[in-house]
Parts: C-alpha cells; structure tokens; sequence
C-alpha cells in the first residue's frame, strides 16, 4: 500500500480506499500462493511430525492440489505457472537441468533452517501487526497521523514465508517466482527494497536480533527452473531512514483524505508492469464507467488470499 502512494495516489485511493480490482483471481499470485503452500506443508510435515521428506512431499502435493483448485488460466494470459509447472518448482527430481526447491534446498541441509523459539517450537510463516505510536493530528516531524475513521494508530502489518535461522541469527526468508531470468537486477532490486526494509525493522520490534532478510527467486519458464539465493542485510542508519520516510508518506496519505483529493501521477507509474488498471478510467471523462466494471477485494496482507472478495455489508474505507 505504501509502495502503491509513492507512485501514484489516485491509484493508492482507487486499489486501496475504493477496494478496487479486475475481476477474477491473479495467476500470479494464485501461483505462488500455491507454491508457498507447498513449502510450508512440508517443513511442518518434516520439523513438527518428523516425517522423512518423502512422506513430507505427498501429503504437501495433496495440500497443493487443492489449494489450486479448478483455476484455470485465462487464454489470453501468456505464462509457463501452469499446475503441473509449479508444483515441478517444488519438486522434480527428473530433470537436473531444472531442479524443484527441495532439489535445490533438501530441508535437513539447508543452511536456514526454522528459527526455534524460546519454548521449542519451529517457526515458518511469520505475521506482525504493529502500531505506529505516537500517533496524533499534528504533523511535528515525531508523530505519525491518527487513522481518520478509527482515530487509532495505523498498524504496519506484513506476513513473510518463513523466520528462518540463518548464520546464527533469525531471518526473515522470502520466497520470489517469477518469469524472468535471474541475474545481477534481480539482485540489486532488493537494496532499497520497502518491503524487506519492514520486515527487518518489524522483527527488531518484537525483539528478535534481526539483520536483514534471505531472499530467494525461482524463475519459472517452459524450458527451465532457475534459482538464486541473496542475503540482504539493512544497516541501522537506513533503517531510521525507511522509518522517517514511512511517516512522512503516512501523513501525505492522511492529507490526501482531509483535503479530498488524490494526486494524479501522469509518470512511469501509469505504465509499470504493463499498464495501470485504471488507466481507462483516468483517461475518460466519465470514469465511472470504468470503475463500475471491477469488483471490490481488499488487500490484507495478514490473511493466505490477501484480496478475497469482500462482504459488501463490512465495506469501509481505508
């Protein structure tokens, strides 16, 4: 959401305030959401019931299938995610040239393992919700803004894939698919990256000795599998930074609901990763029209399907 304002904050208020999206699942994010089911089916098979990693993958193929369902990808959508594709991104022992994750990763050596808490137990995913205090309405460079409909702090809230162990500290790991190639962009895209940024300042805040996040790719194509591995670690300094500039889009968001009026960004925004969703709405005199086609699901980064479908009888903004 934040990432969203920064680019543009008539479409921060159209996906976000309004709760609006296209019809219809991502299979972008069914995809990986099924990949991520895999995964956590089977560390929790091999650390919490001491299953081997063959009984692990069976009983995570059955969580996988269903989880995918009877979705099928739209015709005019181009993309090697397919069923059988993505659960070869979790296993496929057949082919060395495209090796499957726990091919890649056997979860007895792998060097991040669960993270164990103080009673023992192993984590895998991970969800916070922290409020931003001190809150109020006065804008003083200490300060974030008070929610203009609850008059609560905003709560910085996320979910990640595992808290893993890794180099002896807990880490924040984070599991990337995608149907690029994998190279020293993908690498680099992380070092200012808003996202791992939090969940490193999130896991400081609940007491954990956390340095940066573990992030891994899959790129997942027709002709092959490819993985990559970077650890990216955020001094303190960039993290007060991160912090202050939080803040500061905090308020700008707040001021965009009291003065009623959300910025056009007429920029690159209206064109990242393919084109906006409502670029046919700001580019009509009625826009209306336009918004009328899509239904509203709002994002909840603490729930498996972050954009189901809402219950219009809960419907509020922000």
């Amino acid at each position: 959401m934040v990432v969203c304002s920064r680019g543009c904050l008539h479409k921060f208020y159209n996906e976000f305030v309004l709760g609006l999206r296209p019809p219809g699942l991502s299979i972008d994010l069914h995809a990986g959401a099924c990949f991520a089911l895999a995964l956590e089916e089977t560390y929790k098979n091999i650390w919490l019931h001491s299953r081997s990693l063959d009984e692990a993958l069976v009983r995570a193929e059955a969580a996988f299938q269903v989880a995918w369902g009877d979705f099928e990808i739209p015709e005019y959508k181009k993309t090697a995610k397919t069923r059988d594709r993505m659960w070869e991104a979790v296993w496929n022992p057949g082919d060395a040239k495209s090796p499957g994750y726990f091919n890649t990763y056997p979860p007895l050596t792998d060097k991040c393992r669960p993270y164990f808490d103080a009673d023992g137990k192993p984590t895998f995913e991970y969800t916070f919700a922290i409020p931003l205090e001190p809150a109020g309405d006065i804008d003083d460079g200490v300060n974030f803004p008070l929610h203009p409909q609850t008059r609560d702090a905003f709560i910085y809230s996320g979910r990640f894939d595992m808290l893993g162990e890794y180099e002896g500290r807990p880490t924040p790991r984070d599991e990337k698919t995608t149907g690029s190639s994998i190279g020293q962009a993908w690498v680099n895209q992380w070092k200012l990256r808003n996202q791992f940024m939090g969940y490193t300042w999130a896991c400081r805040q609940c007491g954990l000795d956390t340095e940066g996040v573990l992030v891994r790719g899959i790129a997942i194509q027709k002709t092959q599998l490819v993985h990559a591995e970077h650890y990216q670690t955020f001094s303190q300094h960039l993290l007060d930074r991160w912090y202050d500039q939080l803040r500061r889009d905090l308020w700008r968001i707040r001021h965009a609901w009291d003065n009623g009026y959300w910025d056009y960004n007429f920029g690159d925004a209206c064109n990242s990763y393919g084109s906006c969703i409502f670029l046919d709405a700001c580019t009509s005199r009625h826009p209306a029209s336009w918004l009328s086609q899509l239904e509203v699901r709002r994002w909840n980064p603490l729930v498996k399907n972050p954009i189901a479908v809402d219950d219009p009888s809960k419907e509020r903004a922000i």
